[in-house]
């Protein structure tokens, strides 16, 4: 790789890729940003459609790229579309891919680990240089998945009982992330990030505020009750079974840890649950 290294930045119309795409092309870097469904408008970033799940767009958008953001949303078959993904890479000469995973992929403990971890597996034996980072939940998910939750409830309705989680806001990943591209010393490692503390659910829930200005509260629920809720809003067996079979994993207490690694990376400490609540505080204006 030599010069200004070219970056295919996957997901760059959500919450992470486009942050990402954009602190790239801000540092003057060549970018493509790479949309499915929702088309970017990027300044200094190129848009290029990809269809991961069928392949649609993705050797013209790996073509001439040195380095690849792999960020699929939630899809069926993730791992598939992912691999897809990899092989392409590899194919067209892509040197280095930073992929987007999940806290204990590395364990496979739990069904979104095991979508993580073979796309992981697949990246270290391709012989391209890699970095794969694991984030804890999103502090965004209060806000996204249980938004219509919280606007109608004022509460979070999870199996988790009084399992303590490190959140990690989606800024710090995504700060991350553009770090590690830019950073060849970052390279060959796969780092766990966290927020800078655990919290339980019913802690982290009482940060926030409701489309009315109160605390929201966390009703803990058995896995049987969430089942039969999700169903009953529409989301499918699966997706439920993904649900509870995360919070059972946080039950185990193996997401309480935190990490330096984001401080490590981006030079500051991460952000609080606190703070990401205060920010967030105007969400339902």
């Amino acid at each position: 790789m030599s010069g200004k290294p070219k970056t295919l930045v996957m997901g760059a119309s959500g919450l992470i890729g486009r942050p990402v795409a954009q602190a790239l092309a801000d540092a003057g870097l060549p970018v493509r940003a790479g949309y499915r469904s929702r088309p970017v408008d990027i300044a200094g970033a190129d848009p290029v459609m990809i269809d991961a799940r069928t392949g649609a767009g993705l050797r013209e958008a790996v073509e001439g790229m040195d380095q690849l953001f792999l960020l699929i949303g939630d899809i069926p078959d993730q791992t598939e579309a992912e691999l897809r993904v990899v092989d392409a890479a590899r194919t067209a000469g892509v040197a280095h891919i930073v992929k987007l995973s999940t806290w204990g992929a590395d364990t496979e403990a739990f069904s979104i680990a095991r979508v993580h971890r073979p796309v992981e597996r697949a990246i270290e034996q391709s012989g391209m240089s890699w970095t794969l980072l694991r984030p804890n939940c999103f502090m965004q998910n209060f806000y996204t998945y249980y938004r219509d939750m919280i606007a109608y409830t004022g509460t979070v309705r999870l199996p988790c009982d009084d399992a303590i989680v490190s959140f990690i806001d989606a800024r710090d990943i995504a700060a991350v992330a553009a770090r590690v591209l830019v950073d060849t010393s970052l390279r060959g490692r796969a780092y766990d990030l966290s927020g800078p503390e655990g919290l339980t659910y019913d802690q982290a829930a009482a940060l926030l505020v409701t489309p009315h200005g109160l605390p929201v509260r966390y009703v803990n629920i058995t896995d049987e009750e969430c089942r039969a809720e999700m169903i009953a809003a529409g989301l499918t067996p699966a997706y439920a079974e993904d649900i509870i079979g995360l919070c059972r994993y946080y039950r185990t207490g193996a997401a309480s840890g935190v990490t330096s690694a984001v401080e490590d990376i981006i030079g500051r400490p991460a952000v609080s649950f606190s703070r990401f609540a205060a920010d967030h505080a105007t969400t339902w204006q």
